[in-house]
Order: C-alpha cells, then sequence, then structure tokens
C-alpha cells in the first residue's frame, strides 16, 4: 500500500488524461517545425506575394523555385 502511494507521488493527474489535438493546432505545430527544421538546415525564407513563401538557400534559388511554381 505504501509502495503504491510512493509510486503516484508527483505525478501529474493531467497526464493521465487522453489529449485529443485539434487540426488547427496541429497545423500551428508542423509549421513551427518545419520552420524550426529549415532553419537548422541553414535555408533563409523567401516571401513572394500575399502567403507564398519559399525556402532557399539564396535568391537566386528562391527565384528559381518560385518561377517553377508560377509565382513570379
Amino acid at each position: 500500500m505504501i509502495a503504491a502511494a510512493v509510486a503516484d507521488f508527483g505525478k501529474d493527474p493531467k497526464r493521465n488524461l487522453q489529449y485529443v489535438e485539434s487540426n488547427d493546432e496541429r497545423e500551428a505545430r508542423m509549421k513551427l517545425a518545419e520552420e524550426r527544421q529549415n532553419k537548422a538546415n541553414g535555408l533563409q525564407q523567401f516571401h513572394y506575394g500575399y502567403g507564398n513563401i519559399v525556402w532557399a538557400i539564396n535568391q537566386k534559388n528562391a527565384d528559381k523555385k518560385a518561377r517553377k511554381l508560377n509565382w513570379i
């Protein structure tokens, strides 16, 4: 009995509840993870118009990717 009480000591009861992530929360988490991964790979963010973002090493490569996507 004492061993069971000691084993449960310090556990957060909220962690025992099952958490369901909404689609908006998942999208925000994935976007942040992608941004961190791209920065870790040495890529920079380039913007083409409203909401059009390209990750590339330099401006020349970003222009190539944007042309391929018909943004310029």
